[in-house]
């Protein structure tokens, strides 16, 4: 759980709600909040806090940092997002830019300068493809990068007429996409794809003007 002071809680449930770790006076200005994704780790905990990002290990009484960016390594970091696919690779937003940590050495593997014309609100990694990382900014744009390429993003849309604050793929079928604006609407993206020589298909490069949403404005 998650509160104002931006501390963050964890409780375990058995039978009644004890809490079992709290990151009051342990780190500040909490931002984003990521369980690991990997099968039988379930005690594992990025968060990401405005100076940067620390992995906690919950299994131990009071929980223990096993791994941490270096101090003024990351600075003004929105949101996380660990690659399901890939379990050593985490991305943050700081500020307009994406970095994506190798987590055994906590350095950047992959750096997206200016990846929105603003704040990027939010990164979600492709749930099928490890390689695909949808991400969404107060440009109103929501952008899918490849990052194998990540020069340019392989789909860039805007719709939406105010902030993006969420972008979210579908766990099973990658070319479908979730919006959601503070412009008090839902937007349901189907993303073209390609076939590449027989194998896993992946996001075509669209200018987004061929793309259109469905959209939950209610």
């Amino acid at each position: 759980s998650a509160f104002v002071d931006r501390c963050m809680e964890a409780w375990m449930a058995d039978g009644k709600l004890n809490a079992k770790f709290e990151t009051k006076g342990k780190q500040r200005d909490l931002r984003r909040v990521v369980w690991s994704p990997e099968a039988g780790i379930s005690e594992q905990v990025a968060l990401a806090s405005g100076d940067g990002v620390k992995i906690w290990d919950l299994s131990r009484d009071g929980g223990v940092v096993s791994c941490a960016t270096g101090l003024g390594e990351l600075e003004n970091v929105l949101a996380a997002s660990w690659n399901p696919l890939d379990h050593n690779v985490l991305c943050a937003s700081c500020s307009d830019t994406l970095r994506c940590l190798d987590l055994r050495t906590m350095t950047e593997t992959v750096t997206i300068e200016g990846a929105h014309e603003m704040a990027a609100r939010d990164v979600d990694f492709s749930k099928t493809n490890q390689h695909l990382l949808a991400s969404g900014g107060d440009d109103c744009h929501t952008c899918v990068w490849d990052l194998r390429k990540p020069s340019d993003p392989v789909v860039k849309v805007s719709s939406h007429s105010h902030w993006v604050w969420q972008a979210r793929f579908n766990p099973y079928h990658e070319q479908l996409l979730l919006t959601s604006s503070s412009d008090s609407l839902v937007q349901l993206w189907n993303l073209a794809q390609d076939e590449e020589d027989g194998n896993k298909t992946e996001a075509r490069a669209s200018s987004g003007a061929d793309l259109k949403p469905h959209t939950f404005d209610e």
